[in-house]
């Protein structure tokens, strides 16, 4: 094992999260934020952080009153979010390279376009304001940690598959040497 391969060796077990734990992650987050919806819509419109966050980015505030209709749907879209990261956690091991190379990009880019318009869109504020800007930052956040996981755990699993195969042709080649002494 040469410095270039124990350098990679060390590195894939200094890994602090995997993929599929920053995935349970988000599902629990986005459930949350679901739940919360639900039971007091007021106790996030009103919070510390997100009012000082949208003074700070100088986003308008949404004041959302606790029986408006638009309380269920954002609490049934956000569990609906938090549910399909559930679902796809079943299948991961086989649909991780997937994942990687169409779900989570396409995620990734969709949330830089809701992000890039609900803070330069300053006309229409159904766009322009802190829930909308907060959900694309938290879903660039989250994707982007995702990616970033899958494409280490991807090219460790590369690197383990190329050594094995190496380890394979060097043996076979030792052995028939042996077999022609």
């Amino acid at each position: 094992m040469n410095g270039d391969d124990q350098s990679l060796y060390i590195t894939n077990q200094m890994a602090l999260f995997t993929s599929e734990f920053i995935i349970k992650c988000r599902a629990a987050t986005y459930i949350l934020l679901s739940t919360l919806c639900f039971k007091n819509i007021s106790a996030l419109t009103t919070n510390n952080s997100l009012v000082t966050f949208s003074i700070a980015m100088r986003l308008p505030q949404v004041v959302v009153n606790d029986s408006s209709i638009i309380v269920g749907i954002l609490s049934v879209f956000l569990f609906n979010i938090g549910l399909l990261d559930v679902l796809s956690l079943i299948h991961y091991g086989k649909i991780k390279a997937h994942f990687y190379k169409d779900f989570v990009f396409i995620r990734l880019s969709s949330a830089f376009i809701i992000t890039f318009i609900s803070y330069f869109n300053k006309v229409n504020v159904k766009w322009h304001n802190n829930f909308v800007f907060l959900y694309g930052f938290i879903e660039l956040w989250f994707n982007f940690i995702i990616y970033n996981c899958i494409k280490e755990e991807l090219n460790d699993a590369n690197i383990k598959q190329k050594r094995t195969y190496e380890d394979k042709v060097l043996n076979e080649q030792i052995d028939g040497e042996e077999e022609a002494q």
